[in-house]
């Protein structure tokens, strides 16, 4: 088998404060980038959401800046199109059956910290792949959604939406290392926003007891630990799929 579970979020608005919201969806070069090498490594990519909707793509994201040039960009986007068109599962359905999966995958932009990190399909899959040690690679914002792994993942988000601090119990990445958008990141991101975020990912890891490791800003940082793979923000996506994928080498060995 060399199938890998990709998951995104189904929502566009990330709330902020004071009612406020943010479009947002999934980083192209987080998920394009990535998802084009290990389909070129031979990997066959099922893509989930919540709602089994096609994800949006952040606005902000389609552009050369992420990418080494224009013909990359739109060669990437054009790929992503296209792995999009071929359908999209329900993640429930995905959850059902996660024996056909090597590894789960999860892309960046905002997305993820509106739904996902409450999701208790997520929170099924995650305790899936980490109980087999199988690989679990997160970018960018998307580490956010680790968070779904534990109990009372949807009061979590509550509390931390409240501004509050919240402590976790049964955190199932408690103790790892990770790294995901750092805070000094955020604070420039949010200044294009029009009210400030509710929370910053890496505080709401913090609390719920995870390890964050944060890089350089606006460089290129991951993070390996155990069965779990983090990638700091868009810079990381080259570095980020050559860990995962030495990780799936790794795995794949062992059966």
């Amino acid at each position: 088998m060399k199938n890998i579970l990709v998951i995104l979020s189904s929502e566009t608005q990330l709330p902020l404060k004071d009612g406020k919201t943010h479009a947002t969806g999934f980083y192209l070069n987080e998920f394009g980038v990535p998802a084009h090498r290990l389909v070129q490594e031979g990997y066959t990519l099922t893509v989930a959401t919540p709602r089994g909707n096609r994800p949006a793509m952040d606005a902000g994201s389609d552009v050369k800046d992420f990418f080494k040039s224009e013909e990359e960009h739109q060669s990437i986007k054009a790929f992503v199109t296209d792995l999009l068109d071929r359908g999209v599962v329900k993640l429930s359905d995905a959850a059902a059956d996660l024996s056909k999966f090597d590894a789960v995958f999860l892309p960046g932009g905002h997305a993820p910290m509106i739904e996902l990190m409450r999701d208790a399909d997520l929170g099924r899959v995650l305790e899936h792949f980490h109980a087999r040690s199988l690989p679990t690679a997160l970018i960018c914002h998307a580490p956010a959604a680790l968070l779904a792994a534990q109990p009372d993942a949807a009061d979590f988000q509550a509390a931390l939406q409240r501004g509050e601090t919240p402590a976790s119990k049964g955190f199932l990445y408690d103790g790892y290392k990770v790294t995901v958008f750092a805070n000094t990141e955020e604070q420039d991101a949010e200044k294009g926003f029009e009210a400030p975020m509710q929370y910053y990912p890496a505080d709401a890891l913090n609390a719920a007891g995870a390890l964050v490791l944060n890089g350089d800003k606006y460089s290129s940082h991951v993070v390996r630990d155990r069965e779990l793979i983090t990638g700091q923000n868009p810079m990381s996506d080259e570095e980020f799929v050559e860990v995962f994928l030495k990780a799936l080498d790794e795995q794949a060995a062992q059966a």
